[in-house]
């Protein structure tokens, strides 16, 4: 069952969530073409695919719209929060939920991407550490973060021969747009993929490196491979979920 802000408080005391999923998106510029809110538009269907595939009762929130976009700083449209006010954000909202009976919270740190797997963050990298910080300071709550597309990485490398090489407005961003907006007639920004490590963003900004903003190959982008995609990154990351409460099941067994 899932429970979302359009329920009532009598709903939430009757049927008493026993998980959260708090989707974090970022605010900011894709390219000149697509939508200053195209990581919002994929977190809500994502995080709404896990929040139905998840067997406990769900509370899924709102996402939160604005994460730390300093690697677009300068650029038209972008909104950026400093780092430790996210972490704060992340800290403030896992608290109350755990005040509340909610000790299971799951951070869907924005989409995140193929190019990673799920240990380093790519992008809202304090995230990673609010949620550690919570863990160790928090008695009684279970936090875990995760980026969905990395936790489906090898399967999206599979049907993206780009994957491994995209790190903003590549063909698995466009492909999810043209999938869940099919009515839009999207433009298809032109391929950059910098030859540099995306570590070099922490010295210098995207536009340094890439003209258009691309990190990617959207050319190669299309809504069917955007629809086997959704269900690839929302059964990938259920899994992920369901894996590491397992294990943190086992290690809570091993201590006791």
């Amino acid at each position: 069952m899932i429970l979302t802000e359009n329920n009532n408080a009598w709903d939430f005391d009757k049927h008493r969530p026993e998980i959260a999923l708090l989707p974090l998106v970022c605010f900011e510029p894709h390219s000149d073409d697509l939508p200053l809110g195209t990581d919002n538009i994929l977190m809500n269907a994502i995080s709404r695919g896990v929040a139905e595939r998840l067997e406990e009762t769900t509370f899924l929130l709102p996402a939160w719209p604005f994460g730390t976009s300093g690697y677009l700083a300068g650029q038209p449209g972008v909104i950026s929060l400093d780092h430790e006010t996210l972490w704060h954000v992340v800290r403030d909202i896992a608290v109350s939920l755990n005040e509340r009976g909610i000790h299971k919270v799951v951070v869907l740190n924005n989409h995140g991407s193929a190019m990673t797997g799920t240990i380093k963050p790519i992008g809202n990298f304090i995230t990673k550490t609010a949620v550690r910080q919570l863990n160790y300071e928090e008695p009684g709550i279970q936090a875990i973060w995760v980026q969905p597309f990395s936790a489906a990485r090898e399967r999206l490398m599979e049907i993206f021969d780009s994957a491994a090489d995209e790190l903003h407005v590549g063909a698995v961003e466009l492909s999810l747009l043209m999938h869940l907006m099919p009515e839009k007639s999207w433009p298809i920004p032109e391929d950059f993929v910098p030859d540099v490590n995306p570590s070099y963003l922490q010295f210098k900004p995207l536009a340094h490196f890439s003209p258009n903003g691309v990190w990617g190959r959207p050319s190669q982008a299309d809504a069917q491979k955007g629809a086997t995609a959704l269900e690839i990154i929302i059964d990938g990351t259920v899994k992920y979920i369901q894996k590491t409460y397992r294990q943190l099941e086992k290690l809570s067994e091993k201590a006791a």
